[in-house]
């Protein structure tokens, strides 16, 4: 397909190309046929022919080159432009391309009729619309059909280019016009060409969009495949998670509840000695087994609300370690030696709530 492309703007700047040439060649028949008028004294015998005085031919030549040039400028421009030219600018253009190509042929006494192709070629490949660029190639063919030397002449008092031609000697007139319907015959080749490949990339893209609709459904189709099976796994992804959320709270629950009961059932049993032993020292024991089941409670409260323990929130697991065995002592009157023989207060707090839990 990109050969293709390549082919169909190849087409296009080579029609640009051999009008270029069919224009100087035309005016250069126009100049060189006044001079060998003038050498041979012929200038009287054409002017009585001919129904009207025509341009004079050094004026054709840069006159028509000159606004041949022009319209190169504006295609240059357009292709600059690329997707950015928009739909006005690119009529716009298109109506100076057929201004220019009716002046030109008025100045070569239309002796190049085919250079009317070369607005249709620029409209196709620059006109976005569909709908503007074929009312354009109409008008266009509009033009095209009454522009001829036969249809003009009726009306107006203008001269063919064979006029000219006849000046010459008869081999170097076969020449000159053989050589004029070559190009003529190669500028309609060219853009019989280009229509062809304008038609192909049409069907190419005609296709590349049914492809890319096919595609389309198919990958609709999977989506909704996936979006159903997305449900799924989020459904059971979601039941997953109750079931490990639930555990985790009942894990969390019996290890801030199993502290504290662990604690206040020491306590208790530390309790009732002292009411043997110590009676005074029972009042005190109690307010510590009060604080620990509130502190209990706040640590369940906490687990529910996916909080870490209350005493790793105030402290550094060290000191957090530290206090709870210093609790579980001062309720108990047992003697639990803590031993911490690696640094642990740069865990991260994963870890710090398991050691803290273990413990």
């Amino acid at each position: 397909m990109i050969e293709r492309l390549r082919s169909y703007h190849l087409a296009r700047f080579a029609l640009l190309l051999v009008n270029l040439v069919g224009i100087v060649y035309i005016a250069w028949i126009i100049l060189s046929t006044t001079d060998l008028i003038c050498l041979n004294d012929n200038a009287r015998d054409m002017l009585e022919r001919l129904r009207a005085v025509p341009i004079q031919p050094h004026r054709a030549l840069s006159l028509s080159v000159a606004l041949y040039l022009l319209l190169l400028l504006s295609v240059f421009v357009r292709e600059s432009l690329g997707p950015k030219l928009s739909l006005v600018a690119a009529l716009v253009f298109s109506v100076a391309d057929l201004v220019i190509c009716v002046i030109i042929l008025g100045v070569l006494d239309f002796g190049i009729k085919y250079l009317l192709l070369v607005p249709i070629a620029n409209a196709i490949a620059y006109i976005p619309d569909k709908i503007w660029k074929t009312a354009f190639t109409a008008l266009v063919v509009l033009f095209y059909i009454p522009l001829d030397y036969q249809l003009v002449s009726v009306g107006f008092p203008v001269f063919s280019i064979d006029d000219y031609v006849m000046y010459h000697p008869a081999l170097q007139r076969a020449y000159l016009l053989g050589f004029r319907n070559i190009l003529i015959s190669v500028g309609e080749v060219l853009f019989i060409t280009f229509l062809v490949l304008e038609v192909q990339n049409l069907l190419d893209e005609s296709i590349r969009i049914k492809k890319l609709n096919r595609e389309l459904t198919e990958s609709r189709d999977k989506l909704a495949v996936a979006n159903v099976q997305l449900q799924i796994y989020s459904e059971q992804a979601e039941e997953t998670a109750k079931i490990r959320e639930r555990n985790r709270l009942a894990r969390e629950i019996h290890d801030t509840i199993g502290h504290c009961l662990t604690g206040i059932s020491l306590g208790l049993a530390a309790a009732r000695e002292l009411i043997r032993s110590d009676p005074n020292m029972l009042g005190s024991q109690l307010e510590r087994l009060d604080e620990l089941s509130r502190r209990g409670l706040e640590d369940v409260r906490r687990s529910l609300k996916e909080l870490r323990p209350d005493m790793l929130e105030r402290n550094i697991l060290s000191d957090a370690l530290t206090k709870l065995v210093d609790e579980i002592n001062n309720c108990s009157n047992r003697n639990i030696e803590l031993r911490i023989s690696a640094p642990m207060d740069n865990l991260n707090p994963y870890l710090q709530e398991t050691v803290y839990r273990i413990v």
